[in-house]
């Protein structure tokens, strides 16, 4: 069984996707009611394979009735026909019964809140009661959302936020994959593979676009799968990653080129960083400072300082953005509409709700502005020749794979990832970024790393004052 928080889907999983978008596409119901937006998961297993949407329930009023998938004999091949679907049902259905009861009461004390107006002694009565039935309700639905595990073991949605001492988060336990993993315990399937992709038209901040995978979300899904997978052999997710090496190194900095898969500072995964590695080679005894950042899947120069005063002077300086950076990538260019170079100017904040991936956000974001030019011939060949990668080859045509040269003037995390992938960005995600819709059908590519590079780095050297410009491609 695959890690849903760090995976690439294999051609099988990539190519039932596919037919999943295209039988939606072709069915006015179903696409009317999925082309706002919306999550679907598949998941393979023993008998065949399965689809999961998340949400709640369509409703009855939307005029269809989506069915569940036949086990006996087998889940049926999907259809342009969405009778056809096999769709997980819902952990727990709300759609009727006391949560339905509750409900009711809840609007009829809304509405009776609206006819006193605001500032009515009744009303502010009338808001608490309403404010403590919806926590009860809240409460007494997510004690009804019981979840399994491969081990036989049973835990409410409830008690699995518990432990961690936090009430579940709204629609806890109706995305996709909690759906699937809980229809395949109740009737005996194994689980071999999940995936979950975007259909419909993408939101504003996140990352989405239609038919592309997508990791689960660590704040909603996390507590439940980390449940609901015990007893699977899931893998960590960790990438071995190759040696670094030191480009440049004096009394008082050492600027290294890092491996992908290999974490920049240390980290709660215990993995070997490069400022670990650094300070047991370069600095016996003492210590190596962070300057500035890589993410743990980018290669390519960092510089770190040997003393605290020259960490902040370096820091001092990419504060001040005088130093010069250039990544280099391969991007899906398929999708992608934006010119052959330009500035990328969209503000960028943490997506609280899923961690660790960044959003645009226009309101509370910070600045982040990227330049870029999709790069051509000889140069073109030798990003893709870096990455390993053939721009000839049927494969790259395929895909729409392009190379392309970034110049980020702010150092915000995932800056050139987001830029690169939004639909108001580039359209086009990096090849291999897990996170952001870049694994998401490569075929014999699906083992490749995160293809970006910081492949140039120029600044004032701290205490000589001379210019550093270096190089790595």
């Amino acid at each position: 069984m695959n890690n849903p928080f760090r995976y690439r889907p294999s051609p099988l999983m990539a190519a039932l996707a596919a037919e999943t978008v295209r039988s939606i596409a072709a069915d006015p119901v179903l696409d009317g009611v999925f082309s706002q937006g919306k999550m679907l998961g598949i998941l393979i297993h023993s008998k065949g394979w399965t689809v999961a949407y998340s949400g709640k329930r369509i409703p009855a009023a939307a005029g269809i009735s989506l069915p569940v998938p036949s086990i006996a004999g087998g889940v049926p091949a999907m259809t342009s026909e969405y009778a056809d679907v096999p769709f997980a049902p819902p952990v727990y259905d709300v759609s009727g019964g006391f949560f339905a009861q509750k409900e009711k009461e809840i609007s009829q004390l809304t509405a009776r809140i609206a006819s006193l107006g605001e500032g009515h002694e009744e009303a502010s009565r009338l808001k608490l009661e309403r404010a403590m039935l919806s926590v009860k309700l809240q409460k007494w639905t997510f004690s009804q959302y019981r979840l399994l595990n491969a081990l036989g073991e049973e835990k409410s949605v409830l008690d699995i936020f518990a432990a961690k001492g936090v009430l579940p988060p709204a629609a806890a336990g109706d995305c996709a994959a909690p759906k699937l993993l809980q229809h395949a315990y109740l009737n005996g399937l194994e689980p071999l593979e999940i995936g979950e992709f975007w259909y419909g038209t993408p939101p504003f901040g996140p990352v989405r676009a239609t038919g592309r995978f997508y990791p689960a979300c660590s704040w909603k899904c996390g507590p439940i799968l980390n449940f609901m997978l015990q007893g699977l052999d899931v893998p960590s997710g960790a990438i071995s990653h190759a040696e670094p090496s030191v480009v440049l190194e004096d009394e008082w900095i050492v600027v290294a080129d890092k491996p992908s898969g290999m974490p920049a500072v240390p980290g709660l995964d215990g993995l070997e960083s490069l400022q670990e590695w650094l300070s047991a080679r370069c600095a016996p005894g003492g210590e190596i400072f962070q300057v500035h950042r890589l993410d743990q899947d980018t290669s390519g120069l960092m510089v770190f300082a040997k003393s605290r005063r020259v960490q902040a002077e370096l820091q001092r300086q990419f504060e001040e953005r005088t130093v010069e950076k250039t990544y280099v990538a391969v991007v899906d260019a398929s999708g992608g509409v934006a010119s052959t170079e330009g500035i990328l100017n969209m503000p960028l904040a943490p997506d609280h709700e899923d961690k660790p991936r960044q959003k645009v956000d226009s309101l509370q974001g910070k600045p982040a502005v990227t330049g870029y030019r999709f790069a051509s011939g000889i140069e073109a060949v030798r990003i893709f020749s870096h990455f390993g990668l053939d721009p000839s080859s049927p494969e790259s045509r395929a895909l729409g794979l392009r190379a392309v040269v970034f110049h980020p003037q702010t150092g915000r995390s995932h800056q050139i990832r987001v830029h690169s992938a939004h639909h108001i960005g580039l359209g086009s995600p990096i090849t291999g970024d897990t996170l952001y819709g870049g694994a998401s059908g490569l075929g014999p590519l699906s083992s490749r790393r995160l293809c970006l590079h910081a492949a140039g780095l120029s600044f004032t050297h701290p205490v000589s004052g001379e210019n550093i410009g270096l190089t790595r491609l």
